[in-house]
């Protein structure tokens, strides 16, 4: 009840900007998936995957609405606000639960050539990010979700953009701490903020467009982000104190992009190393994996990953994607540690277009795990395996794989190996055997969003 409270809350912010569409330009947009999946063993709900990289056919629901107000001056300045509550997790009429997991994934304003440049600034608290591999539902470059400000400049075929932000996600009281205290002159306590630390983060990055023969575009692109947590101390109660070391991290990476060989049509190259608290991402930060210092600095992540769709001339097209990466924490078990991996995964799904709103589509994905230690249910070493393959026809308004909304049907068979049967508890129906069987109804859309931009687009 307080999450469908708190999304009426949004609702009446937006009708109120509405009410200047007279004078000014709003609109709503949204992205959204929602499906249900029978799976024999009691698996439903238990996705297949054994990398840190999903496929789609298991993600949870999701949806987000964008309420966008944009204001264009005679002088030539576009100002726009944004706000994007989100919700998360089954509906009700799945649980019987009457309540929902609420988010504003964004709440900024922005404005563009404030002065006679081509020139953006904004400020706010924003999911800040680029292009995705769509089929594994991930962001290996630049993808942020903080609270601060951007500045950009984008002369002809140049892209420039830095920002800077801050979050404190919750990390077993490692950023904040509350303690109650007697107050002096009452009988009670009072509660107070006695560990308050700030990830601080900053990030640019440099893209530069060129047209090639024909209708072909590339794009190269550099990235760099840094990320900081200052030294604090932790209370145990009022007289017992632990300091806490500061940290730190850093992904720098480069991507080059190509379109323009047919509608909807592209494709992705990424590079990216990352080190320390920065892997993650904003919104984690282990409590695991520390080193000696009890810091994350030490750790080290090299991937790469590829994205792309092809329609061809005739009646079909492939999405595809896939990531190879490899990581080291940061404690010194450097030799014989399970959480030291190299894992990927590829990922194809072609599609023949049978009619103009109707395709048969089929998705393969094959996905790996090494480790340099002995997993830690079967005392033995282990190389994972996964083997899936997804059929069923889809609905959408027009011949793509990225054409949206999108209804589609599905029966996913999936193979695992007997190392990847020991990732899960015995009593686990994923431990049970080694096939897996699935068969589901989805439904994905982008309809107009601010937030989501289909994978490629230029």
């Amino acid at each position: 009840m307080r999450a469908a409270g708190r999304l009426g809350a949004a609702l009446l912010v937006a009708g109120s900007l509405g009410g200047s569409a007279e004078a000014a330009d709003f609109k709503i947009g949204s992205y959204g998936r929602m499906g249900s999946t029978w799976a024999e063993g009691g698996a439903a709900g238990a996705p297949l995957d054994i990398g840190t990289h999903h496929t789609r056919t298991d993600l949870d629901p999701y949806a987000e609405l964008d309420f966008v107000f944009t204001e264009a001056m005679d002088s030539g300045a576009r100002f726009r606000a944004v706000l994007t509550p989100a919700i998360a997790g089954q509906p009700f009429h799945a649980t019987g639960d009457w309540d929902a997991d609420l988010a504003v994934r964004n709440l900024y304003a922005e404005v563009h050539r404030f002065v006679d440049a081509p020139v953006s600034a904004w400020v706010g608290s924003r999911m800040w990010r680029g292009d995705d591999v769509y089929l594994l539902n991930f962001w290996p470059l630049d993808n942020l979700n903080t609270a601060g400000a951007g500045f950009g400049v984008h002369p002809k075929g140049w892209s420039i953009d830095a920002h800077a932000g801050a979050s404190r996600p919750r990390a077993g009281g490692l950023l904040d701490q509350s303690l109650g205290f007697p107050l002096p002159d009452a009988v009670g306590t009072e509660s107070v903020r006695v560990l308050d630390r700030q990830r601080g983060v900053a990030a640019a990055r440099v893209a530069r467009q060129l047209g090639l023969p024909g209708d072909l575009t590339l794009r190269l692109s550099g990235y760099a982000e840094w990320h900081g947590i200052p030294e604090g101390t932790r209370f145990a109660d009022e007289r017992t104190a632990e300091a806490l070391p500061g940290d730190r991290g850093s992904i720098v990476g480069v991507q080059a992009s190509a379109w323009g060989w047919g509608p909807d049509s592209f494709a992705h190259l990424w590079l990216r190393r990352g080190t320390g608290i920065a892997i993650p991402g904003t919104l984690f930060l282990p409590t695991d994996g520390l080193g000696p210092d009890r810091r994350l600095a030490d750790a080290r992540e090299h991937l790469i990953a590829i994205a792309g769709n092809t329609e061809g001339p005739g009646n079909w097209g492939v999405l595809w994607g896939g990531y190879a990466r490899l990581y080291r924490d940061a404690d010194t078990n450097q030799n014989a540690d399970w959480d030291d991996v190299g894992e990927g995964a590829l990922v194809l799904r072609p599609a023949w277009h049978l009619t103009r709103h109707t395709s048969a589509t089929v998705e393969l994905s094959h996905q790996w795990r090494t480790s340099t230690g002995v997993s830690p249910r079967s005392g033995l070493p282990g190389t994972p395996r996964v083997t899936r393959v997804v059929v069923g026809p889809t609905i959408q308004p027009r011949k793509s794989g990225l054409s949206r909304p999108q209804l589609r049907a599905f029966y996913a068979y999936g193979f695992r190996n007997d190392d990847a049967r020991w990732l899960y508890a015995a009593a686990d129906a994923r431990f049970l055997s080694n096939h897996d069987h699935r068969v589901g109804v989805q439904a994905e859309w982008w309809m107009d969003s601010a937030t989501y931009r289909p994978a490629g687009s230029p």
